[in-house]
């Protein structure tokens, strides 16, 4: 009997210490935001938040009450907290961080340092660390947020697919979390990059409802390749064929397309299924260090515009042989545009050197953008193409009458 009094005390004790529901928030008391922005102003930063208008969200006719699935708000302040915090004063409920898809910098903020924005990122126990960012070429952020897009009826989802698709397809895009930057900010001997959005058409086209209700709308969202960053600072934009070759380098390439020039005339295009990439340094007898990146890259024939026939073995060898030397040519070029132009090392060449050699490391360390742009780079690429398609000889070759 004692025993079961003594038990029924630690029970009514347990319960005192952990109550079920202190913490919770009901949906109709929260803004949940979907995407934010942020730009530099002369008082400080500021934010644009796109916030789902739960009410209209679940409609597929428009909402109960006509308006849009999301409502952008604006505020500014000396610190981002303070921004949203004054953000109150119009919006009915208090910003949920916790479902923020996308993070745009404005490109102004972007040169002129992070850092500070990424500190609040961080420690706001809110947000998630799986987000994308982005920084809007040429404009600012919140130009970016007032845009009405097609397919996805919450602009902040349609801007999330989009990366995930460009980044998977194309290779010229990234999709880049807060984690991923931050390490590659703070690791030694690499600088991070982002993806750019912006604006193609005009934005005040873009923020009506129309602009999805035409067959060709005006206005759309836009990927332009990445952004380099030496830092916190972006310094630069690199444009479709330097953004693919760093992917490549990164080893983040998963599907993309290309094409070779024919011997004679003509092109055959070809689409990459698989690329890995190994990056490796080895030391000169001088002491100093010589870098190598070498791919292995499977692929598929998927067009043949010339006179060449592709049922021989030996064709197959001399289009690999083509393809390799197109990519060794084409990677060591906008590697060297990328040493020469920015002096940053968004390939992490130097943490390669860090982690084989970490006393020769120590040496360079200190200046390593400035010896970074001298370092010798060797690319060795290794093509095998699977298959050609359905049919072996193109349909515009001369049939040979018997």
């Amino acid at each position: 009997m004692l025993e079961r009094k003594i038990l029924s005390v630690l029970l009514v004790l347990c319960l005192t210490f952990t109550p079920g529901c202190w913490s919770r928030k009901e949906l109709n008391e929260l803004a949940v935001v979907m995407a934010l922005g942020i730009d530099i102003h002369e008082n400080g930063y500021a934010i644009t938040a796109q916030v789902l208008n739960s009410a209209e969200a679940g409609s597929k006719k428009g909402g109960s009450m006509g308006s849009l699935p999301a409502v952008t708000y604006k505020s500014v302040g000396k610190t981002i907290p303070d921004a949203l915090q004054r953000m109150l004063s119009m919006a009915p409920r208090m910003p949920y961080l916790s479902h923020v898809r996308v993070l745009v910098f404005g490109e102004d903020l972007a040169r002129s340092g992070v850092s500070d924005v990424l500190d609040y990122i961080s420690r706001n126990h809110q947000l998630r660390t799986d987000f994308f960012m982005l920084v809007a070429k040429n404009g600012k952020a919140a130009e970016i947020l007032e845009v009405v897009t097609p397919f996805e009826y919450v602009p902040a989802n349609s801007l999330y697919s989009s990366i995930l698709i460009s980044e998977k397809k194309w290779a010229a895009t990234g999709k880049v979390t807060l984690q991923q930057f931050v390490t590659e900010l703070k690791r030694s001997g690499s600088d991070p990059v982002l993806s750019g959005v912006q604006l193609s058409g005009s934005l005040a086209e873009g923020q009506s409802m129309e602009n999805v209700k035409q067959i060709n709308p005006a206005t759309l969202l836009q990927h332009t390749g990445l952004g380099v960053f030496k830092g916190d600072r972006l310094v630069g934009w690199l444009g479709e064929p330097p953004s693919k070759a760093v992917n490549y380098v990164l080893n983040r390439v998963d599907a993309t397309m290309g094409f070779i020039a024919c011997p004679d005339d003509g092109i055959v295009g070809f689409a990459v299924n698989r690329a890995d990439t190994t990056l490796d340094v080895k030391l000169n007898a001088d002491g100093t260090p010589a870098f190598s990146a070498e791919m292995e890259i499977e692929a598929d024939v998927n067009a043949v515009q010339c006179a060449i026939d592709i049922s021989q073995p030996a064709v197959i060898d001399e289009l690999e042989k083509d393809i390799e030397n197109k990519y060794n040519a084409n990677i060591r070029k906008h590697i060297g545009l990328v040493q020469q132009r920015y002096g940053a090392d968004v390939f992490g060449f130097g943490e390669v050197l860090h982690r084989k050699y970490p006393d020769v490391w120590k040496k360079y360390r200190d200046h390593w953008g400035e010896s970074f742009k001298t370092m010798s780079i060797r690319v060795d690429t290794d093509v095998a193409i699977r298959r050609v398609g359905s049919i072996i000889q193109p349909l515009n070759q001369k049939v040979v009458e018997p």
